[in-house]
């Protein structure tokens, strides 16, 4: 278990302490003067930040953070139903991929599949009475991901898995092109190499659901479907991501955020929303961005996108015991949990009222809160799996 090593994190050598999990861990770096100079703190900002190893009751705070907002989320949902329409798959992936490749109790894992559970029940319902007749290429976006949850959710011999199966292959079928199914005109984005980071994000998504579609059993996946993820990959290891010393405002601009938040997705491509390991040779450019804007993002202070940097850097293998960003990043995040009354959606952005909080954005914060403090045991990539499609695409780790 990660958590046993927060004892020898103060005994072992510190660049040394190597992950037990799936990528090496030799990339990472405790001490700052042992950085590249892009990658510290600056300013004052390394003088406020804690210098103590990682301790076995910082582990302990992290794992309570993760039961409570798991507990937040589930409240939410049954509080307002209608969150979970309004949602839709993301009122399933919220509290399903705090269990991929989890080091949690069973206690929590199963708090949380219960959840997704009952959140793809409701979203599902409304589709069995529905025929294959009934279905129009529009629909594909809105049921290929609940016919994929449906296949990883239920027992494998659910009635529902079928029929959410041959609704999806219904509406592909009466789309002329994959580009008419995503509804993205994604060819010239990936000849010219350019496309907005709206775009970009939109190809993102879809390439996380054509990998998931290739594992499912009886989901039509046109070899043009096959081929995009690997080509999007491509398009995504040159894409340009400008890190905040490039914006005016810095780490505050909304056209860095916008960035911060597609580097931070992109790297769920070869993770699979982070159950399989990613290397930084997979996207240098993905592996750097997040390196070299960490403290700017840190010193910012957005609940929601420090989070999301701290979980990809724990996808690299690296942890609060052998990685000073992770360490940093995790106990910032304590601090703001503790702060908002051990309630991660007690969190306000700065100018922020309650009348401009909506049930995504109170789950969007206990979501990726979550999952940036989970530890974890990354997932082997085996054939059949969705690691093991990417691994079929990606050279091999170095």
């Amino acid at each position: 278990m990660k958590r046993s090593r927060a004892v020898l994190a103060s005994l072992l050598p510190l660049m040394l302490l190597t992950s037990c999990s799936s990528p090496e861990a030799a990339h990472c770096v405790l001490e700052p003067d042992q950085m590249p100079e892009s990658w510290r703190p600056a300013g004052t900002l390394q003088q406020r930040l804690a210098s103590e190893p990682w301790s076995r009751s910082e582990s302990a705070e992290a794992a309570f953070s993760v039961r409570k907002g798991i507990e937040e989320m589930v409240t939410l949902y049954e509080r307002h139903p209608k969150a979970v329409g309004d949602l839709w798959e993301d009122s399933v992936a919220s509290l399903i991929e705090v269990t991929y490749a989890g080091a949690n109790s069973a206690e929590v894992d199963e708090l949380a599949r219960d959840g997704a559970r009952e959140n793809l029940t409701t979203l599902v319902q409304p589709f069995r009475d529905r025929d294959a007749a009934s279905v129009q290429c529009s629909d594909y976006g809105s049921i290929l991901p609940l016919a994929i949850h449906a296949h990883n959710q239920y027992q494998a011999n659910d009635a529902r898995i079928g029929h959410m199966v041959g609704l999806a292959n219904a509406a592909l079928a009466q789309c002329d092109s994959l580009a008419a199914a995503m509804e993205l005109d994604y060819e010239p984005m990936i000849a010219s190499g350019k496309a907005s980071l709206g775009d970009a994000f939109d190809l993102m998504i879809w390439s996380l659901l054509l990998i998931e579609a290739q594992v499912v059993p009886g989901l039509d996946v046109p070899v043009e479907a096959r081929d995009l993820p690997a080509d999007a990959w491509r398009f995504f290891r040159e894409y340009p991501l400008p890190g905040a010393a490039e914006f005016p405002e810095g780490a505050t601009d909304d056209e860095f955020i916008e960035t911060a938040y597609l580097a931070t997705h992109i790297a769920y491509i070869p993770t699979g929303n982070h159950r399989f390991p990613i290397y930084p040779q997979d996207a240098p450019n993905v592996y750097d961005f997040h390196r070299e804007n960490f403290y700017p993002v840190l010193q910012m202070g957005e609940l929601d996108l420090v989070a999301e940097f701290v979980d990809s850097l724990r996808q690299y293998g690296c942890t609060a015991e052998n990685d000073r960003q992770v360490r940093d990043g995790t106990r910032y995040l304590l601090n703001v949990f503790h702060a908002g009354g051990d309630r991660w959606m007690a969190y306000r952005e700065p100018g922020q009222t309650e009348e401009d909080v909506s049930d995504y954005d109170l789950v969007h914060k206990a979501w990726t809160a979550v999952l940036g403090m989970r530890e974890r045991e990354i997932e082997e990539p085996e054939p059949g799996t969705y690691g093991g499609v990417v691994r079929g695409w990606l050279p091999a780790p170095e």
